[in-house]
């Protein structure tokens, strides 16, 4: 593999812009969706290592922003109690997860994020 190409499971080369994946991580704890889904927006074109890694953090918050809604309407029959929590505790472990290996240059999916976003 040249140093020219991105590997997308493993670290990655140059090109990719791992402040700005860090700071879309930080900016994720406090927005869930529509901060990323900015920075994606506006960043999409610039390289594809960093257009990767931005578009798994706006699927990752469409995806567990639908599993909490699910979760809620859940309340009803009472799971919903146990369901939320564990949820928004899930989100917040894979959002520091994903800081730790963005910072080492790797791009991360987190478990169970759906590809709404292509």
């Amino acid at each position: 593999m040249e140093n020219n190409e991105h590997s997308y499971n493993n670290i990655v080369y140059k090109g990719f812009d791992k402040t700005l994946v860090i700071i879309t991580y930080v900016l994720m704890f406090f927005t869930a969706v529509v901060g990323p889904l900015i920075v994606w927006v506006i960043k999409k074109d610039d390289d594809p290592a960093t257009e990767a890694a931005l578009r798994n953090l706006v699927n990752f918050g469409i995806s567990y922003t639908i599993y909490l809604i699910i979760a809620g309407l859940t309340t009803i029959i009472l799971i919903g109690y146990i369901l939320s929590p564990l949820i928004g505790i899930a989100f917040y472990i894979f959002i520091i997860i994903g800081i730790v290996k963005s910072s080492d240059g790797e791009i991360y999916k987190a478990p169970f994020t759906i590809d709404f976003i292509k």
